[in-house]
């Protein structure tokens, strides 16, 4: 299947919000489970990760407002909004339907560091003896 054929909610949550693979897993991990609280340790465990890759997973799952952090210190899953939470669930279908789509779109979306280069390279400089 295409890339064309990813729904738009799902292609943007993508673009906007989901980095790697790993990222992707943890949250359906969450997602699957959601009155499962999660901790490091746990999600390394089921997801044969190291746990510090996982923490940091974590938290940035939780900055973009799809996990909630639980009193005890772990994590749940929480869409604070509704279309991210549609998202999500076209994101556990799809990511059974047509994984290589999605692991594309992943991979092939240009990372932050590339697009800022590209564009300092345009960026106008004052010389400091012309000022």
């Amino acid at each position: 299947m295409s890339q064309d054929e990813i729904p738009d909610n799902l292609r943007t949550l993508i673009n906007e919000q989901l980095d790697s693979v790993v990222q992707v897993e943890v949250l359906l991990l969450l997602h699957g489970q959601p009155a499962r609280e999660f901790d490091a340790a746990a999600v390394a465990r089921e997801l044969r990760i190291e746990a510090t890759g996982a923490e940091v997973q974590l938290a940035h799952l939780r900055a973009g407002g799809m996990l909630e952090s639980t009193p005890a210190g772990g994590y749940r899953y929480a869409a604070r909004a509704a279309a991210v939470c549609a998202a999500v669930g076209e994101l556990a279908r799809a990511y059974v339907d047509r994984r290589v789509t999605v692991i594309s779109l992943i991979y092939s979306k240009p990372r932050a560091d590339q697009v800022r280069t590209f564009a300092d390279a345009f960026r106008l400089r004052k010389d400091k003896g012309n000022g």
